[in-house]
């Protein structure tokens, strides 16, 4: 008999001490991975959908990474349906943007923290702990840039980890490589660290890397291609190893595709890849005269008015500086990001916000002269002509209104796409592109619409949006990532010409006698073209060695200078005439905006590090 209790009271623990086992933090940890999802592309919701269902049928599923690239652009409600989808799941998630989220969207970067709370994530599951963040590009086509805040963010969370040699892996959307221009600092602050891999999407492809001795892997798209069909990634996590698994759910089919060691792992004992090189400036016989930290990414560029510099950062601080010295006049804090290029005139200091307001700071204190609420982010750059501002936003609407007050002198709304760019006002036009695909004319006094240009590739991204027009002899030249420079009627809309072959991209500028019109190309070169020919007549196009460049940022034209800047942090100075290299510096690891030229020989220049620095040459 007491054997018999005995073994009954053995039975009935046994299931006990199987569920206790279950939970206990030894055991196997199974979480789907989902990256570039692309909702609003073509089968971007429909796949999502898909793998949702998937995970929801699986019970063994702990929680989801999704890794960037949740929608082909933030426009519209694609954010939203992206949510929704996921929301459905019932599983818990943890989800960073990636560059698509970012670069193209009409909330200005802001939708997504409106509608997760966050841009990074940082939890532990069973001892182990995952830290993600996202690296841009804010607004400008560029390279990845992390935020100096978000290394802060990073650095404080890895060093108030009690265990300092606690298993971690990282989430990002970028590798961590040179395709971010920063990569370097973040490399820095979690190399003391036991990384046991930085995981990240961007390529669409299941692959393995190697980042100085710490493992990168990269998982395909959820989306459908070619012969690719709908899918994701499923890892399974024990204490010695982790296993990566391809989930084909139409299928019901998973294959394994690659199985890493876990364990005490540290970076490799030198590094392998450099530090971003200063040393020609050196040589250049550049001076910097002064530099101020923002604080927060710059994605605008200055303003100049007298001895006033005025600067927007994303943080929505306007600052207003010195010209001399760099000196703080007054700095002004603002509920938004700012994304516009502010413009001045007198007293009125005007720029938009995300948080859907234009405003008109006194230059002199900065106390706010007047603020017009809109149904969108403003993320576009005003232009002052007379005594109206002209504006575009991220609710696709055109707007004239007048400088004194604010007040609306027209709105127009047809247009189907955000704008960021600015307008050009010239023989009573107005003159912009959206992305929509179109560029506009409208009537600078009535807002009515003159012409409509289409003539490029149908598809969104191809909008030459992010060009800033210029205008000679009747003729408006822009580009576009179509990678095609374009001559338009000023009068009738109609192409004048197309030139293909050099392969520009959204960087443009005009000479201040109208005769030469620059462009940047995408690889190590820059061009000029003569303005007043009825065809394309190229004047000179010279090799630099920026490498591949594909920011957007105007060219300008002083005292027979040509100024450009590049996404990873050069300044050249070019003779105008013939193209021939006066300086160049290099003032920053990322994005240097368009540049405020002071003279032939000094310019002010605002980047991705949040940095206002003036330059000027001794040559």
């Amino acid at each position: 008999m007491r054997a018999l209790i005995l073994t009954l009271t053995a039975l009935l623990l046994f299931p006990i001490h199987f569920i206790h086992s279950q939970e206990s933090p030894s055991q196997t940890t199974r979480f789907a991975w989902f990256t570039d999802t692309h909702v609003g592309g073509s089968t971007g919701a429909k796949d999502l959908r898909i793998v949702t269902d998937d995970v929801r049928k699986r019970a063994e599923v702990d929680f989801v990474i999704v890794s960037g690239d949740i929608t082909e652009m933030d426009t519209e409600d694609h954010l939203s349906v992206a949510k929704a989808i996921l929301d459905s799941m019932e599983v818990p998630y943890h989800i960073i943007p990636g560059n698509h989220d970012t670069k193209w969207s009409s909330s200005g970067a802001g939708k997504f923290t409106q509608l997760w709370g966050d841009d990074r994530f940082n939890f532990e599951f069973r001892d182990i702990r995952f830290v993600g963040i996202h690296q841009g590009p804010v607004m400008r086509m560029a390279d990845g840039y992390i935020d100096p805040d978000d290394i802060a963010w990073v650095d404080s969370v890895l060093r108030a980890m009690p265990n300092p040699r606690q298993k971690v892996f990282i989430v990002q959307h970028y590798p961590l490589d040179q395709s971010v221009d920063n990569w370097y600092a973040m490399r820095d602050v979690i190399r003391p660290y036991n990384i046991q891999a930085i995981l990240h999407g961007h390529g669409h492809r299941n692959k393995v890397l190697d980042y100085e001795g710490v493992p990168g892997v990269m998982s395909r798209s959820t989306l459908r291609r070619g012969q690719q069909p709908t899918g994701y990634t499923l890892v399974e996590l024990t204490d010695e190893r982790a296993m990566f698994t391809e989930r084909i759910p139409l299928a019901d089919s998973s294959s394994q595709w690659h199985e890493l060691e876990l364990g005490d792992r540290h970076f490799a004992d030198s590094l392998l890849l450099p530090y971003p090189d200063f040393s020609w400036n050196d040589s250049s016989n550049v001076e910097l005269i002064w530099q101020v930290e923002t604080g927060a990414i710059i994605t605008s560029s200055a303003s100049i008015d007298g001895d006033q510099v005025f600067v927007a950062n994303t943080s929505g601080k306007v600052v207003s500086l010195d010209l001399l010295s760099g000196s703080v006049n007054w700095s002004q804090p603002i509920a938004g990001s700012i994304h516009s290029t502010p413009a001045v005139k007198g007293k009125h200091l005007v720029f938009g916000s995300t948080d859907s307001t234009i405003r008109s700071l006194n230059t002199l204190d900065g106390h706010v002269n007047w603020v017009i609420k809109t149904s969108g982010p403003v993320l576009g750059s005003p232009t002052i002509h007379k005594r109206n501002v002209f504006i575009g936003s991220g609710d696709g609407v055109f707007r004239s209104l007048k400088l004194r007050n604010g007040r609306s002198n027209w709105e127009y709304s047809k247009i189907g796409g955000y704008i960021e760019t600015k307008p050009l006002i010239v023989d009573k036009k107005v003159l912009f592109s959206a992305w929509d695909g179109g560029f506009y004319a409208l009537n600078s006094r009535s807002g009515n619409l003159l012409w409509r240009w289409s003539d490029g590739p149908s598809g969104l991204l191809y909008s030459p949006a992010a060009c800033w027009p210029v205008v000679s002899n009747q003729t408006v030249f822009i580009v576009a990532p179509d990678r095609v420079m374009t001559a338009i009627d000023l009068k009738s809309g109609k192409t004048s010409w197309r030139k293909v072959g050099h392969k520009v991209r959204e960087t443009i500028g005009i000479s201040e006698d109208g005769r030469q019109v620059f462009a940047r190309t995408m690889n190590d070169s820059c061009l000029a073209i003569d303005a007043q020919a009825s065809e394309f007549s190229l004047n000179w196009i010279k090799h630099l060695g920026f490498g591949y460049d594909i920011s957007p940022n105007a060219m300008v034209e002083k005292d027979g200078h040509v100024f450009l800047s590049t996404k990873d942090g050069w300044i050249y100075c070019l003779e105008s005439l013939t193209g021939q290299t006066i300086w160049k510096y290099r003032i920053s690891d990322g994005l240097v905006n368009t540049l405020t030229v002071v003279s032939g020989r000094e310019v002010i220049c605002t980047a991705a590090d949040g940095k206002v620095s003036l330059l000027q040459y001794g040559g």
